[in-house]
């Protein structure tokens, strides 16, 4: 037997301690109460192993955790340029040349895209672009490819790169794009809003015959804007300059907008068909208040924008129209005092825009306003706003075609209407359309009495001029076919609504003439609106009512208590 504190024999070293102990059990008797003893002490040494290696764990786990808080933070960059490979340019809090990881596919490594560094300042990873950033307007493209920026907030330009999938977009000055956050690198182009609310980008089909009245109107925009474009040879064997503009005006509700697409939509549709020219129509409706602006020299801008755009879309083979509504807001007659007016200088740039316009091949000017007075006579002198065409109120016979626009024999009448208006003329296979077709005459000779005859409930003004005399505007004055076609629509939603509560009814459904009354009576009634005393002059202007010799003016019936609190 070794003697006590001998080195153990060579095959017990690479032996775990359990299987030491099941060595050891086969010299233990059977029978002695020792061998229970060590059973019970390789039970406890066996626990005591299974605890020692949880343990064990656990403290690797903590050292895992106690290096990675304990590491420095991996810094995040925007590459501006792959000088030489494997070293990046990189934008992080300042420049830096990095080496980059060979690990990495530097061909896919692209301009403006944020990079991963490591406390060594390597790249060391991909993150992509970033989803966010500011958005800056282009003001000029350089010829190194490089961007110019301003912005409408004030603050002052910049000069920034292009990344690489920009590279390979045709840019321009006007367009928007995103910048990556360090304001160095843009990243893509962003759709303008104010480009798209310019933009009309279908113009609905309106043929004249969809305008109601304005014959005159009509054909004075006609005129002034398709024969030239029609009959080019005359008008140079003539040696006769063609206009640049066109001016509408005259009272809201009129169709001044309505003309303008109806003359975007009919000229072009005659290039094509008389002419053969492909040309499609760009309609650019600018609503005039939308192009003021607070800060300096960016209302100026945007009407550069317009014509810039307009020139590009002629040279792209479109005939575009731009729109300008409620052009006195933004070309109104500049005045002289100390305070600073932006008409100062926004009517000079549309001034020098107008005549930059050679001819109506390049782009068709179309200005509408309900007070053409305030509007600055450098605007609308010959060579720039050529013609001036009056939108007058419908007379009682134009209101009676505007009616029948509305009024088609295709919608649902009442059954009494048909039976006692319509059942004469009804006969052969389209019985039911020359029925609806004498219900139509009907309602709107009664429409037209209602609505235009003298009589004192009509009277919804008293006018008091200096002479002494008293005169009234009836309804018929104030007509317009905003108000045809509001009637109309009021008087279809009455009906509607006696059809939802009376299912199943056919005495209840389709429109009456009653709905039509009701709905004349309620519109005239919710614009018998009158402003106060000092503004008569303009409110007069809007009613198409010369003021010059009035002194004062009184709605003929009282003022409800609603409308009254309003004013």
């Amino acid at each position: 037997m070794p003697p006590w504190g001998a080195p153990p024999s060579s095959h017990l070293e690479n032996l775990s301690t359990l299987q030491i102990l099941d060595l050891i059990s086969h010299h233990v008797p059977y029978e002695s109460g020792a061998r229970r003893d060590f059973y019970y002490l390789r039970t406890r040494i066996e626990e005591m192993e299974v605890l020692q290696e949880q343990a064990r764990d656990a403290v690797e786990k903590l050292d895992a955790i106690v290096t990675k808080l304990s590491s420095p933070a991996n810094r995040v960059g925007t590459l501006l340029a792959m000088p030489k490979t494997d070293i990046a340019l990189v934008m992080c809090g300042g420049e830096f040349y990095c080496s980059v990881d060979p690990r990495l596919q530097q061909s896919k490594l692209l301009i403006g895209t944020r990079l991963l560094l490591n406390e060594a300042y390597a790249v060391v990873g991909d993150l992509g672009f970033e989803a966010g950033g500011p958005v800056a307007k282009v003001q000029d493209v350089l010829p190194d490819g490089r961007l110019r920026l301003g912005s409408e907030t004030g603050l002052q330009n910049s000069v920034v790169l292009r990344s690489t999938p920009l590279l390979k977009e045709k840019l321009k000055a006007g367009l928007e794009v995103r910048l990556d956050s360090t304001g160095r690198v843009a990243l893509e182009v962003v759709a303008s809003p104010t480009s798209r609310d310019h933009l009309l980008e279908t113009v609905p089909e309106i043929p004249w015959e969809k305008v109601g009245g304005q014959e005159e109107a009509r054909n004075a925009v006609r005129d002034a804007i398709e024969l030239p474009l029609l009959h080019p040879e005359l008008f140079k064997a003539y040696r006769h300059s063609t206009p640049k503009g066109i001016l509408l005006y005259g009272p809201p509700g009129c169709g001044k907008t309505l003309i303008g697409k109806a003359t975007a939509y009919n000229l072009t549709k005659q290039l094509r068909d008389k002419l053969g020219e492909d040309r499609q129509e760009y309609f650019m409706h600018v609503k005039g208040p939308e192009v003021l602006n607070m800060w300096v020299g960016e209302s100026e801008r945007q009407v550069r924008e317009i014509f810039a755009r307009a020139r590009e879309k002629a040279r792209e083979g479109y005939l575009p129209f731009i729109f300008i509504d409620e052009a006195e807001s933004i070309l109104g007659t500049r005045r002289a005092g100390r305070a600073s007016n932006i008409l100062s200088t926004l009517v000079p740039m549309f001034c020098a825009e107008m005549d930059g316009i050679e001819s109506l091949h390049e782009m068709v000017i179309i200005l509408a306003s309900n007070r053409a007075d305030l509007i600055d006579p450098a605007i609308l002198r010959p060579g720039r706003i050529d013609r001036k065409v009056k939108v007058n109120r419908p007379t009682r016979e134009e209101a009676e075609k505007i009616y029948r626009i509305y009024l088609t024999p295709d919608l649902p009448y009442a059954q009494a209407l048909r039976r006692e208006h319509g059942a004469a003329a009804a006969a052969g296979k389209d019985a039911a359309a020359t029925s609806n077709a004498a219900v139509v005459d009907y309602l709107v000779r009664e429409l037209m009495e209602a609505q235009f005859s003298r009589r004192d409930s009509n009277r919804f003004l008293e006018v008091f001029t200096r002479s002494g005399r008293r005169e009234y505007l009836y309804r018929g004055d104030l007509i317009s076919g905003a108000i045809i076609s509001s009637i109309v629509e009021r008087a279809k939603e009455r009906a509607i609504k006696r059809a939802i509560a009376h299912p199943g009814d056919p005495a209840s459904n389709g429109l009456t003439l009653d709905d039509l009354f009701y709905a004349l009576d309620h519109e005239y009634q919710e614009n018998d609106i009158f402003p106060p005393s000092d503004i008569t002059e303009d409110w007069l202007k809007l009613v198409d009512y010369d003021p010059e010799n009035v002194v004062r003016i009184s709605p003929v019936k009282p003022r409800r208590a609603e409308v009254s609190a309003i004013v």
